[in-house]
């Protein structure tokens, strides 16, 4: 088997973060005025998407068993979460970037059928299994991806919503049960999450990227709900829904900036105290990291959106700056991106 079909048989579906990485900051530059950066990263995210796609379905004919084994597993499982928002994540490039309305439908369709199957499945699988895991192994940051996934279905849809017809309610209200349905979610499996990090061991290796969604989960509700406050105007229901959806989003937003220096400090503990390898290294990269930078990226998005929707003109000052956290962690993972694949390559033809 060649070196190429070996990575497409192990592909993990979280590599999907990649895209939602790369996406989510090309928009974070376009909204602060850096448009050539962001149509760069744009193609860029074009080509990723794309050539993820072509081994996703790749592995999913030639391989299988190996994916349905993925599908099944508490770990890698949630992973494919990745896809639904990956493909979201692109539609939204399509509108702020170019206001192409019809592909962005195509993407949009797409996820929301991708989030059924996986969604669904997965579900079913783990209510199902003979083999379950102790809460202590089952569940990890990554989990927080299927709260990222609804939500990118609800933000997209906010962006696709003309006009004032029948159908525009439609998409309306089922854009908030999504951003509701999302935010019951993450209440559920924060919950879950919180406590195996308090009350079980948990050594440096295991506390990675996956636990930057933590703020990441949060930051993409609060662009959700943004985006429906932003589009409230002109339906009854969800004018009588503002206060809430103000409040809501808002509680959202200061959950995630609670995250965000305990996150950094624990990053420090693993990998200046526990000497853990850093994601810029061949050997310390992982595929996990773009979960890391997708919260940063999403960040900036969420809170310039959060100053618009409440008229809170003093909040665009966060991602002025935060902008450039999200690129230094971008371009830091890239580069271990980049040696990851050459000591790859190099190892094995040796």
């Amino acid at each position: 088997m060649s070196l190429l079909l070996q990575k497409v048989k192990t592909l993990l579906p979280a590599y999907f973060a990649m895209v939602m990485a790369t996406g989510i900051i090309s928009i974070a530059l376009f909204l602060q005025g850096y448009d050539l950066f962001s149509y760069v990263l744009f193609f860029l995210n074009l080509i990723f998407v794309t050539g993820l796609l072509s081994m996703f379905i790749y592995r999913c004919i030639f391989f299988t068993q190996n994916l349905l084994n993925d599908f099944r597993s508490y770990a890698v499982g949630p992973g494919f979460f990745t896809i639904v928002a990956a493909l979201c994540i692109v539609g939204n490039q399509f509108i702020v970037l170019y206001q192409n309305v019809e592909i962005a439908w195509l993407l949009f369709i797409l996820a929301a059928i991708s989030w059924l199957v996986i969604a669904y499945g997965f579900f079913f699988f783990i209510t199902v299994s003979e083999q379950k895991k102790n809460l202590g192994e089952g569940i990890n940051g990554t989990w927080l991806v299927i709260i990222v996934a609804i939500q990118a279905l609800s933000v997209l849809l906010s962006f696709l919503i003309g006009g004032m017809d029948e159908s525009a309610y439609f998409m309306v209200f089922l854009a908030l049960c999504l951003f509701l349905l999302g935010s019951i979610f993450y209440l559920y499996i924060m919950s879950l999450i919180i406590y195996r990090l308090s009350f079980f061991p948990l050594n440096a290796k295991e506390l990675g990227a996956p636990y930057w969604i933590n703020m990441g989960a949060t930051a993409i509700t609060t662009l959700a709900g943004s985006m429906l406050i932003l589009q409230a105007q002109g339906y009854n229901f969800m004018v009588d829904l503002l206060p809430f959806l103000k409040g809501f989003t808002l509680f959202f937003w200061a959950a995630g900036t609670w995250w965000i220096p305990l996150l950094i400090l624990l990053g420090m503990w693993r990998h200046l105290g526990k000497k853990v390898p850093s994601p810029t290294s061949a050997k310390g990269y992982h595929p996990s990291y773009w979960g890391m930078v997708f919260p940063l990226g999403m960040y900036t998005v969420a809170t310039f959106r959060l100053s618009e929707a409440l008229e809170v003109p003093f909040l665009k000052a966060i991602p002025e700056y935060f902008i450039y956290v999200a690129i230094f962690a971008w371009l830091a993972v890239s580069l271990g991106f980049v040696r990851h694949q050459i000591a790859y390559f190099t190892r094995n033809q040796g």
